[in-house]
């Protein structure tokens, strides 16, 4: 994979399986290569203006690295440097160690050939400036609710704080207004479609509030809550029974603060006591979700069709597909979409790729090379531990500072150092390097779930010469900070046990090595609706075969009861067409009325002994897909 950052794209020419993309690299005015991330030339750099990624609440400088977990890791110089400006300032090049600094970078065209093009344009946050009636823009204490999420983040403007931009004073009674922007048709430039996501990202955000002080007031004005979706309404319920919180039906606006006090008045009614006004520290406004500002122009370079309201139009029946064969798009450029919503039009988008591309699949692969692997079996441990603040999620619970200091007291450590985001580029450089630098042939990583980030550690201990299996990682988030998170002594007390613990484990690991096993190709789908033929025919157009159990005695599942969709598409026909391209497919083999007796095996080896039409069958597979679908609830 190449990633191509800073790079926007000029024009896109020919046709499916066969486009010309025409790209233009802007200058970062950094070379790419040689910045380690250091962030020096930021410290000196005299420029200083709003930071666009913090909303513009703190400031940046002209040369900087976008934010903590950029990739790649690199700084860039924007249009406010005094040099590109005036030719007056060059301290980023004179504190470089690396001669990174290059000003005489210019936009570079690029083409490159593809096969298919994916559309991830995400989305535009509604501007309340719009309307009049929120005092976005006017009143400082009122802020938008992604403002809001930089103020609670820990690399946000105030490293985790939430502050008040009037007197830099930690507000005490907020309130939250929804639906900013969406389900609206008289205001100018508001929506009239639901943005999905608002209630409950600001559900999140009240219980956020309520860990950073236990005794805020919140109050959450809706006109109704939508949390619809696995599990919302019991985070809906959470949010709502936290003590001092309010959810408060009605339509609100912001009418005036106090320039003394910086409070902010609401106005809202009920039916209970009809029109009132209340004073809050802050308003944050939930704000919609609209198309990306420039989608008219993006719509006219890629020649893709959008529908009304200026997202990507879609087929209902192949939502990842564009009106242009061979583009795709995923997440909120489909429409308003939450973060799981989008990971999963992510990967329809990259399965619908794989099949179109089906041809080149393993052409362009490249052997990826390690460094030869030290023999450190006679050596005595020699172990490295590296204590993660996880921005606020760990840090701002356990005492990490003190947890690193520990760690230089447990036999066999000879090094230990704090790391904002130990999943960060930088920091698994910096691993890498320490383990090069200090003679290093344990590692231990105290930071989150290992399911998570454990491929990606052992693989930064290969990248030092390192067997992958002298590393071992501690979990001091899920079962330490998050479950503790109010008691923050425990926690550091219970964080130096759980080192401890990872630290005499690391001691007596031994290096493994891995095997190759065969794998069998084939693939497995248990539900023969929409969902599995849709999957079954997608790895089947991919060069695999694949085994599709139904256990009625036809395919199509609770599709076969539905008609027409709410625009009005024939289902029926849909279905019927989707059931005929299953069974034509030479690699598909459908077993109907079918019942599983035994599941055995293991990843990319599985027996499934199954009784069916054709009688006892055992099938052979190296996945599974559970596409079982869901039954009507019966009151």
């Amino acid at each position: 994979m190449e990633v191509l950052s800073y790079t926007e794209v000029d024009r896109v020419e020919g046709e499916v399986g066969n486009f010309k993309v025409r790209l233009i690299k802007k200058p970062r005015y950094v070379l790419e290569d040689k910045c380690t991330g250091c962030a020096t030339c930021v410290e000196y750099c005299p420029v200083k203006y709003p930071d666009p990624f913090n909303r513009e609440i703190s400031k940046n400088k002209a040369i900087h690295i976008y934010y903590a977990q950029a990739i790649p890791l690199v700084a860039y110089i924007d249009d406010s440097c005094r040099y590109l400006r005036e030719g007056t300032c060059t301290a980023c090049e004179a504190v470089c160690r690396n001669e990174a600094i290059d000003f005489s970078q210019e936009a570079e065209p690029l083409e490159i050939k593809v096969g298919a093009i994916v559309l991830a344009a995400g989305f535009e946050p509604y501007n309340p400036e719009l309307r009049a009636d929120y005092g976005y823009g006017k009143f400082a204490n009122v802020v938008t609710s992604m403002d809001y999420e930089r103020l609670l983040c820990s690399t946000g403007p105030y490293e985790g704080e939430v502050l008040r931009a009037s007197d830099l004073k930690h507000p005490h009674k907020v309130a939250w207004i929804q639906c900013v922007g969406s389900r609206q048709v008289n205001p100018p430039g508001a929506n009239s479609y639901c943005s999905s996501v608002c209630c409950t990202y600001t559900q999140k955000q009240v219980i956020l509030t309520k860990d950073h002080d236990a005794g805020a007031e919140c109050t959450v004005f809706h006109n109704d809550i939508r949390s619809f979706g696995k599990d919302f309404e019991r985070f809906y319920a959470r949010a709502e029974n936290l003590p001092g919180v309010r959810f408060i039906r009605s339509y609100a606006s912001v009418t005036k603060d106090d320039p003394h006090t910086g409070k902010v008045t609401v106005r809202y009614a009920t039916n209970e006591n009809g029109v009132q006004e209340e004073e809050f520290d802050m308003v944050v406004l939930s704000v919609g979700f609209n198309p990306p500002g420039d989608v008219k122009d993006l719509a006219d370079k890629y020649g893709i069709e959008l529908n009304e309201h200026g997202f990507c139009k879609i087929n209902p029946f192949k939502p990842m597909e564009t009106s242009r064969p061979g583009l795709f798009i995923s997440g909120a450029f489909n429409g308003p979409l939450d973060i799981p919503e989008s990971v999963v039009t992510a990967s329809g988008a990259g399965s619908q790729c794989g099949e179109l591309l089906n041809y080149r699949r393993g052409d362009l692969s490249v052997e990826r090379f390690y460094p030869l692997e030290r023999d450190v079996s006679e050596e005595e441990p020699r172990i490295g531990v590296f204590v993660c603040h996880c921005g606020a999620n760990i840090g701002s619970v356990v005492d990490v500072p003190s947890i690193v200091e520990y760690a230089l007291t447990l036999p066999n450590v000879v090094y230990a150092r704090e790391q904002l985001f130990a999943c960060a580029t930088n920091s698994a450089k910096e691993i890498t390097a320490m383990i090069r630098e200090k003679g290093l042939n344990r590692v231990v990583v105290a930071a989150c779930s290992p399911r998570t980030l454990e491929p990606l550690f052992r693989d930064t201990l290969r990248e030092a010469g390192l067997n992958q299996y002298y590393y071992e990682m501690a979990n001091i988030r899920e079962h330490c900070s998050w479950i503790h998170a109010k008691e923050k002594a425990e926690a550091t007390a219970k964080t130096r046990d759980i080192i401890r613990m990872s630290v005499a484990r690391a001691r007596l690991l031994e290096p493994l090595k891995e095997i190759d096993l065969p794998i069998n190709k084939a693939a497995l789908v248990v539900g023969g609706g929409i969902a599995g033929m849709t999957c079954a025919l997608s790895i089947a157009r991919q060069g695999h075969e694949v085994y599709l159990l139904e256990k009625e005695r036809e395919l199509g599942g609770v599709a076969r009861r539905l008609h027409h969709t709410l625009e009005g598409m024939d289902v029926q026909e849909y279905l019927n067409d989707l059931v005929r391209d299953v069974y034509r497919h030479p690699l598909i083999r459908v077993f109907t009325k079918t019942t599983i007796l035994e599941v055995t095996g293991y990843v990319g080896n599985f027996v499934t002994r199954v009784i069916s039409e054709k009688g006892l069958s055992e099938i052979k597979h190296g996945a599974t897909v559970i596409a079982i679908g869901a039954d009507l609830f019966t009151p």
